[in-house]
């Protein structure tokens, strides 16, 4: 009589489709939100390195889309603005050629408060954040501003175009993705969407006269001759810009050759000379333009106040008594 026998493949089958069932079970979900991204140019237009901050914006658009068509996703977006070349993000820096520089700095608020920079390179880490939630094969497209701000303070600053490039490595967007409706509360590491753009100014060239001071010839008797006192003009220009100054007197004189008068009644005018040195052998008169002096003065700006000395002298005094001034123009051509 044979002995029963045993059949043990079927157990081991069992266990094999058991142990199955539980790793499809537990396998994760794959990220199901996806995005695109592009930003506009940041476009600062001329600049006045003289004057205070200038300010423009960008816009970034974003458009997303739920690939699970049976359950909502949530995300937290997190976009990253690095700095061409690991360069500095506080402030960030244009070029224009390979040493001028023009400070600016980014921000997510038109409060200026908050920089835009990135979760990924450098600090501070404040990329812009965005939480959005999408129902079965649901997308969205949105816009956000991003504000910039050339900083003040930059008079040196070498007039020309300057430009930062943002390439497609020096901006990024990370996407958290999780089912249901609640967002991560965290950035993510995962995606590989770009947005690269440019940031661009021109710093134009400038002049402003800042004070100027008014010449005295003193109380003096009929009998004085060759009347003379000098005064300041204070004078700023952008860095490295010719400038060339020209004064003319109320009369239109082109030679600086004027005459001060009286009140009413008083017809009597006291001739004067305007001078450019303490010798007064070089009249200053108003033939200067822009690409020279004539018979003004010269100078180079620097984005810092030069003062310039304007000598004054009446030949004679022999007039009515009475107070004489004039006014003249002074005229800065660059």
């Amino acid at each position: 009589m044979n002995p029963p026998r045993r059949f043990l493949a079927p157990k081991a089958q069992l266990a094999l489709l058991a142990l199955c069932a539980f790793l499809l079970a537990t396998a994760p979900a794959h990220a199901q939100i996806s995005c695109t991204a592009s930003m506009s140019t940041l476009n600062f237009g001329s600049i006045n390195s003289l004057a205070s901050y200038t300010t423009s914006t960008a816009t970034l658009t974003y458009n997303c889309t739920n690939a699970d068509s049976k359950n909502t996703h949530s995300a937290r977006l997190c976009f990253s603005i690095g700095e061409p070349a690991g360069g500095q993000l506080m402030p960030r820096l244009m070029s224009s050629g390979a040493t001028n520089k023009l400070q600016f700095q980014m921000y997510q608020d038109s409060a200026y408060a908050t920089p835009w920079t990135s979760q990924l390179w450098g600090s501070p880490t404040s990329p812009y954040q965005v939480t959005l939630t999408l129902g079965k094969s649901a997308s969205t497209n949105s816009t956000a501003t991003l504000y910039g701000q050339v900083l003040a303070g930059q008079n040196t600053a070498i007039p020309g175009s300057y430009v930062d490039e943002y390439a497609p490595s020096d901006t990024a967007l990370r996407i958290n993705d999780v089912s249901g409706n609640a967002a991560p509360s965290t950035c993510g590491n995962t995606g590989n969407i770009t947005f690269p753009f440019t940031v661009s100014a021109t710093v134009t060239k400038q002049c402003v006269v800042n004070a100027v001071s008014d010449v005295d010839l003193g109380s003096v008797p009929a009998s004085a001759t060759n009347i003379a006192n000098n005064g300041n003009i204070s004078i700023t220009c952008s860095n490295t810009t010719p400038y060339y100054v020209g004064l003319s007197p109320s009369n239109t004189s082109s030679a600086g050759a004027g005459v001060m008068s009286a009140g009413a009644g008083n017809t009597d005018q006291v001739p004067y000379q305007l001078y450019q040195d303490a010798a007064m052998t070089k009249i200053w008169g108003n033939t200067a333009t822009a690409t020279g002096a004539g018979n003004g003065v010269a100078g180079s700006g620097t984005g810092v106040a030069k003062s310039h000395t304007v000598y004054v002298r009446a030949p004679s005094a022999d007039y009515r008594p009475d107070s004489y001034s004039d006014t003249v123009t002074v005229n800065v051509n660059y």
